[in-house]
């Protein structure tokens, strides 16, 4: 008997271990792929159709009255060890589970990948960012132009990991966006995150400029009159952290200088600041502007998102992946 590294069925991605889980259907053994596919695990093989049921539900929540496996849902399955987390090939295994694979089919016309099916709501997708579903999200973003404000709200919890989530799928999102020539759909939502941060909001934008340097990101030259204004937000306490990353990433494609006149006498006194994150990420800007900082500076802690996880590590380390 021959096994296999464990990858999806349908992009040929690897997979992580499907997760014995609590959901609204009960205990179910399942993951899902950056494309948008539900694995689900039968472990003893045993009760295929109990699994394939479980991941039709999980797929549709609403409910699986309009999936049609073949038409607009594809299923795919292998043989499979939980345990060892391997595909397993051979003839006539007689106890094998089995690792069952549903995804939305995708139109196809004139050789491009068309918009799903069916549209998702914020439940489904919130599970999507969550998992980093990024190819599933570009697919269906264009026509779901909710998809934006949920992104929004997902981002306000600035100590969950959802919210560094929600600000990464922000990126993606605005790619779509500017390649569709969505434009003013981007620059509106840019208006209402700045609203967000103003005092007749409340000022309950607390990463919302990182949001707004994600769009920025996507294409610079379309939105640099934004540059300066959001460098301009620094000037509020609580949004100092949010402005300082988003200015710290667009510093890759922009020649920051171009668009700020930035005072190394004022970033010095930023590296005063009581908060250790603070210090760090002025640090790693000032270092990208052409400003002197102290060497203890590069050696402060900083958190750092990357990949799906939140990583510590000194400035020095941590500012490849700012």
């Amino acid at each position: 008997m021959r096994k296999q590294a464990t990858t999806c069925l349908f992009c040929g991605r690897l997979i992580l271990p499907p997760e014995n889980r609590i959901t609204e259907i009960g205990e179910v053994i399942y993951g899902r792929c950056e494309c948008g596919a539900i694995y689900v695990c039968d472990p003893t093989g045993h009760s295929q159709g109990e699994t394939l049921l479980e991941a039709m539900l999980l797929l549709s929540p609403e409910g699986i009255e309009d999936i049609d496996l073949g038409v607009n849902v594809q299923m795919k399955e292998h043989d499979y060890d939980w345990k060892t987390h391997q595909y397993l090939y051979g003839k006539g295994l007689l106890f094998s589970g089995k690792l069952i694979f549903l995804r939305y089919s995708l139109n196809k016309e004139d050789g491009k990948k068309k918009t799903l099916i069916r549209k998702v709501n914020k439940k489904e997708f919130l599970e999507m960012v969550k998992e980093r579903q990024f190819e599933i999200i570009r697919e269906i973003c264009k026509d779901n132009k909710n998809v934006v404000g949920w992104i929004i709200s997902f981002s306000y919890d600035k100590e969950d990991i959802l919210s560094w989530k929600a600000i990464e799928t922000m990126g993606h999102v605005a790619e779509e966006y500017v390649k569709a020539d969505y434009l003013e759909d981007l620059r509106n939502t840019i208006r209402k995150l700045l609203w967000s941060m103003s005092e007749e909001s409340g000022g309950v934008g607390w990463r919302a400029a990182e949001l707004i340097a994600e769009i920025i990101y996507a294409e610079p030259e379309l939105f640099k009159d934004i540059i300066p204004i959001l460098w301009s937000q620094r000037e509020e306490k609580s949004f100092l952290e949010s402005v300082l990353r988003g200015v710290i990433k667009l510093s890759k494609k922009v020649k920051l200088s171009e668009y700020i006149n930035f005072d190394c006498e004022e970033l010095n006194s930023l590296l005063k600041n009581e908060e250790d994150q603070i210090k760090a990420l002025v640090g790693i800007l000032a270092e990208r502007v052409g400003c002197e900082i102290p060497e203890n500076i590069r050696k402060l802690n900083l958190l750092v998102y990357k990949n799906g996880r939140l990583l510590q590590m000194e400035a020095v380390k941590a500012e490849k992946f700012l």
